[in-house]
């Protein structure tokens, strides 16, 4: 708020010579301005005035501009180290006589200018100075030596210094002092009530002028105290000793020993998903009859152009990067819309019951029998681009600690390509940290740099149909073990199944894996919760196990895959795009569901091929294989 004076000339602001901190934390703001229904101040600017002038005979005239012939100066200073023509006055020590000077222009009719006033933020004022080494501009007293007794550290001194100019003050640690806080004091000083404030300005006798009408400021804060750095962890020495034995008379059964080697860490025990469980998959209506009218329409994208080809085939299995696609066309004109050209390879877009696909065709063979020319062509969807050979190779080692999804993200940065990559529910593949150093490979495409880093903690990359992107989930979102119990992605009618093979894969049991890092990381045995862990699988090593998270997902799904398996390849119908069950996608689990629920199973889907002959009213089915329990 503005101060409002009483009378023009009771402001009497008086520092004794040194620096005010008022005890309050309070930035007091002088403001000399006109308020509303007060006289007009009488001043332009603050008259807190100060002079600088040399101590020369005063003239008669009032004014201080004064104009006179001076005489010969008198050198007073013999031990100058320059010969000079005309010896320099030296400040206080000038000899002249003076006539009585005439009034003249105060800025052109005076010999000496006046000084330029500076800003008073010395501690103490210009005065008369004596002769110095002009060369020198500080003298440096050699450091003290203090010796601290009972500091560990030898470079804890203190140095005195003689430079009054120094504004710091340098602390040594206090190493056994006790922890101080300002913050309740400051609070006590902004609270404290003490009544008016009584400030005094002293210019030492002399009056001062600002160089400008702001060039006074006065800022009353509160200045933190300079206090050495007191450690908050005051434990400078432990001692370690051997624990005394409390009682040693109890004796441990304890069972047949393991290598001494596998017992690195503590065992993990393989237990069930604990995540909260996705939206249950629709149930399709069970009917005897299935009628579907089915479509397949295929267009370039470029000129939204239908294009005639039959003999589709698509198809996508559980480790592969991309959808594959082939199927036949007739002509010329129409292989000219697909085949790949200077400018890269072309984009088509095929819809099969409402389902879409996006395919970049990257090759096509011809097959010339007058009077026709057919030809063969085949593509990729798009996630190809950032696989062989489309791709550029890179070598890399992170030099930052970072995480597995960042990690995997920067590998797509400024590609166009996303991974979704979710940490919750059945679809959860779990993110660790990535210490400097330890994700390292050598000309790799984007595509491999991901899937290194996916399948460390036991994942896979499912492609999308139509975007950019893949869905990085685990090879087995939940162990065969429980499956019986656990909740499918996809439900289908045995109805709707129109053949049905399969096939005996057996295969060891193992209830124990053993996952390690290699150069930095963790060690950990994971074993199937209840099994004891009797029947070890070879150990797993890997450079990303740098976390017990994608040490015990990897053990988990390379169990998964061990044990007898039955391998069945369902041939399907593909109902309209928003009908039971869609397309089937690899890393689903799929229960086929029967009149009698007895038979009902789950299996995991591990591919997916799809045919259709022509478009119109041929028969459109998906062979789905899937894996099951035996």
């Amino acid at each position: 708020m503005s101060y409002r004076p009483e009378n023009f000339d009771t402001i009497d602001l008086n520092l004794l010579g040194k620096h005010y901190r008022p005890e309050p934390t309070l930035d007091i703001v002088l403001d000399f301005t006109l308020a509303v229904g007060l006289v007009p101040l009488p001043w332009v600017r603050p008259t807190v005035t100060r002079t600088w002038a040399a101590p020369i005979n005063r003239a008669n005239s009032a004014d201080f501009a004064i104009l006179g012939p001076l005489g010969t100066a008198i050198v007073r200073d013999h031990s100058a180290r320059a010969s000079f023509e005309q010896a320099i006055p030296a400040p206080l020590e000038i000899s002249a006589r003076f006539n009585e000077s005439k009034v003249a222009d105060h800025e052109s009719g005076q010999v000496w200018d006046y000084g330029q006033p500076t800003q008073q933020n010395l501690l103490i004022p210009y005065r008369e100075s004596n002769a110095h080494d002009r060369v020198q501009t500080a003298q440096w007293q050699p450091g003290t030596v203090k010796d601290n007794r009972g500091f560990k550290a030898s470079f804890l001194v203190v140095s005195a210094y003689t430079d009054i100019l120094q504004a710091i003050t340098y602390f040594h640690v206090d190493q056994f002092g006790n922890l101080y806080d300002d913050s309740i004091a400051l609070q006590r000083i902004i609270n404290a009530d003490r009544g008016p404030l009584l400030l005094s300005l002293a210019t030492f006798g002399e009056p001062y002028t600002p160089t400008e009408w702001n060039a006074v400021a006065l800022n009353f804060g509160w200045e933190k105290p300079k206090r050495p750095i007191v450690p908050h962890d005051q434990a400078t020495e432990l001692t370690a000793r051997q624990a005394t034995p409390r009682d040693s008379r109890w004796r441990l059964p304890w069972g047949a020993g393991d290598t001494s080697w596998r017992n690195w860490n503590l065992t993990y025990p393989v237990e069930e998903n604990e995540q909260e469980p996705n939206d249950p998959a629709p149930v399709p209506t069970i009917r005897t009859v299935y009628l579907t009218m089915n479509t397949l329409q295929i267009i370039d994208l470029a000129t939204s152009t239908p294009l005639d080809i039959n003999g589709v085939s698509i198809g996508l299995d559980i480790d592969s990067l991309a959808w594959k696609f082939s199927g036949n066309l007739f002509g010329e004109g129409t292989l000219a819309l697909v085949q790949p050209d200077a400018n890269g390879m072309k984009d088509i877009s095929v819809r099969i019951n409402g389902h879409q696909w996006i395919f970049a065709i990257d090759r096509y063979t011809s097959d010339e029998r007058f009077p026709t020319k057919k030809f063969k062509i085949s593509g990729t969807s798009r996630t190809q681009y950032m696989a062989a050979p489309f791709a550029p190779i890179g070598t890399a080692t992170n030099t930052a600690a970072t995480t597995a999804a960042q990690a995997a993200n920067k590998a797509l940065e400024n590609t166009g390509f996303s991974l979704d990559w979710s940490t919750t529910g059945d679809d959860a593949l779990p993110d660790w940290p990535i210490p400097i150093g330890a994700l390292r490979y050598q000309d790799k495409t984007p595509a491999q740099v991901v899937a290194q880093i996916v399948t460390a903690a036991g994942g896979v990359l499912i492609p999308d149909q139509a975007q950019d992107k893949w869905k990085v989930q685990p090879r087995y979102k939940v162990a065969p073990w429980h499956w019986d119990t656990a909740a499918p992605d996809a439900n289908v009618y045995a109805g709707m199944i129109r053949s049905r093979s399969g096939k005996y894969e057996p295969g060891q049991e193992f209830n124990a894996c053993f996952v390690s890092g290699v150069e930095q990381g963790v060690s950990v045995e994971v074993q199937r919760t209840g099994s004891g862990g009797t029947n070890p699988m070879p150990d797993i090593f890997d450079d990303l196990i740098t976390d017990t998270q994608p040490a015990i997902a990897r053990g988990r799904n390379e169990l998964a895959a061990t044990g007898n398996k039955v391998i069945e390849t369902l041939s399907i119908i593909i109902p309209e795009s928003q009908a039971v069950p869609g397309v089937l996608l690899p890393g689903q689990l799929l229960k086929v569901l029967h009149n009698d629920a007895q038979q009902d199973y789950i299996g995991l889907v591990l591919s997916n091929s799809i045919s259709v002959a022509q478009s119109g009213g041929a028969a459109v089915y998906q062979n789905v294989t899937i894996e099951r329990n035996a």
